[in-house]
């Protein structure tokens, strides 16, 4: 991995933050930050947050990269692959992060954030994915195929007596989850609102 100086403050000083298109294929990188403007919340969606760690596996000449980011892989283009900012995996970052108030409100994750089960919220409700379970893959794509990123906000509509389906309102579409697709995402109660 090619190393450069480090900006970062929250980063230790014998880390070298890097761009990913500097990284070399089977490199395992932890995200430091985003950097690519309106296209951040679309990444976030996608899963790439900050001390996300992703592997590369494939960079060709073109600056382009294709990563492993969990069980999924996902191609992105020389400009954007050049404005995130990634250190070696085997660092951890601080945990005060360089972010601007915005952004860290839309990517926190961090465990002081109550999260509870789809199926325990009560019925009107309006709460927000904070993400999924670790023992959950097999129904994580299909969550995210539904909309269900990190950070949507959705109502509840309606539990089944037997807690199966749960039946949801996200962007103004209904939806109905059966109880081990609710049970694989983490959301976390909403204050004050319509979704």
């Amino acid at each position: 991995m090619s190393k450069s100086s480090n900006p970062d403050p929250h980063v230790r000083s014998d880390v070298s933050i890097i761009s990913l298109t500097t990284t070399k294929v089977g490199d395992h990188v932890r995200i430091v930050s985003l950097n690519c403007g309106e296209s951040n919340s679309r990444l976030m969606g996608m899963g790439f947050i900050p001390d996300a760690v992703l592997e590369v596996i494939s960079c060709p000449a073109t600056g382009s990269v294709i990563v492993a980011l969990q069980d999924q892989r996902l191609g992105l283009g020389a400009d954007m692959a050049q404005q995130i900012q990634v250190i070696d995996a085997a660092h951890p970052l601080g945990r005060s992060h360089p972010l601007n108030q915005s952004k860290q409100a839309m990517m926190e994750t961090t465990p002081q954030i109550s999260t509870v089960k789809l199926r325990n919220v009560a019925i009107g409700s309006v709460v927000r994915v904070v993400g999924y379970e670790p023992t959950a893959r097999d129904y994580k794509r299909k969550l995210l195929a539904m909309g269900l990123t990190p950070g949507t906000e959705l109502r509840v509509t309606r539990h089944a007596p037997l807690g199966d389906p749960t039946e949801i309102e996200v962007r103004d579409f209904h939806l109905t989850l059966r109880k081990h697709e609710a049970d694989a995402l983490l959301v976390t109660p909403v204050t004050g609102g319509a979704s």
